[in-house]
């Protein structure tokens, strides 16, 4: 009987990867141009911006680039606007999941409590974002207001600004409210240029993130640089993006591309990209809280899985 050399064992197969879980995109503006209240700061020559970008014009960029739920942030400080953003995503609430109203105007006033319950009555107003100071002081009623704020379970936004309110004001609101979430847009809205982070600012930085209900959101890279267009190089944001890691750790970063103002600079699939190639070295379950799992956590939305 002729010898027959024995088979080789085919070669063990590598499993699978997983497919990649959709993103969480916590910054998203909408907003119709007609409705110039709010939206002043958009210059009507601005050939980039001074249009209306609605869920029609959001969406399809959100399905190319993997995004599975969306936090829609309010553009402009219009009352009457938080309405609207509820309103013009009411239709496809699978996708934008939470709606961050406005309510800089009405905070510390007899305004707030009866708009902020009314708002609260959908449950995709997950919160409301303070822009813009119209008092001088932080007063009893603004404190009230964000106890109110923390029991009914909603967040807030800061957008800081040297003329509104800093960075000091936010450690003194997480002081004061412990049980309310609070996340700093913008990575605080830092400047960036060429030259080093400023040692102050880095120093304040750090301080409000000692606080446990303070996270940050890692947003607007390219809206950050003084000199427009900003670069797109990830070296170049590799220093703010450390430090927030340092600071905030994995658990309190939240990704968001503030698209449309990113279009400024480049296109959605850019500002998706240029956080993920940062996040990608430091491992999948970081990447996937910072794209996913936190914002779900922070808003109280649910995280999109891919089975949707």
């Amino acid at each position: 009987v002729g010898y027959t050399e024995p088979k080789a064992a085919d070669p063990p197969t590598k499993p699978a990867a997983a497919p990649a879980l959709p993103v969480v995109d916590a910054h998203v503006h909408l907003w119709d141009i007609g409705r110039r209240d709010g939206l002043g700061w958009i210059a009507a020559d601005n050939k980039v911006l001074s249009r209306s970008f609605l869920p029609k014009d959001h969406r399809p960029l959100a399905a190319a680039n993997g995004v599975g739920a969306v936090v829609v942030v309010q553009a402009g400080q219009s009352l009457a606007d938080n309405q609207w953003n509820l309103d013009v995503t009411a239709a496809d609430k699978d996708l934008y999941r939470g709606v961050v109203g406005n309510l800089s105007k009405a905070i510390g006033t007899d305004e707030f409590v009866p708009l902020f319950e009314k708002l609260c009555e959908d449950e995709r107003y997950v919160g409301y974002r303070l822009s813009g100071r119209y008092q001088k002081t932080l007063t009893d009623d603004f404190f009230r207001h964000l106890e109110l704020t923390a029991r009914a379970g909603r967040t807030v936004d800061l957008l800081l600004d040297e003329k509104g309110y800093t960075l000091a004001d936010a450690g003194e609101i997480a002081r004061r409210v412990p049980k309310l979430k609070v996340i700093l847009d913008h990575f605080g809205n830092v400047e960036l240029t060429d030259r080093p982070l400023d040692p102050g600012w880095v120093k304040a930085f750090t301080e409000v993130a000692k606080r446990p209900n303070v996270y940050c959101k890692a947003s607007a890279l390219y809206g950050r640089v003084r000199a427009q267009p900003a670069p797109t190089s990830p070296d170049f944001y590799k220093p703010v993006l450390d430090l927030a890691v340092a600071a905030f750790g994995e658990d309190r970063l939240v990704f968001g591309s503030d698209w449309p103002v990113s279009e400024a600079t480049a296109d959605y699939a850019a500002a998706v990209g240029l956080a993920k190639r940062y996040f990608a070295d430091k491992g999948a379950a970081a990447s996937d809280k910072v794209f996913r799992r936190n914002a779900a956590t922070f808003y109280g939305i649910a995280e999109p899985n891919g089975n949707e």
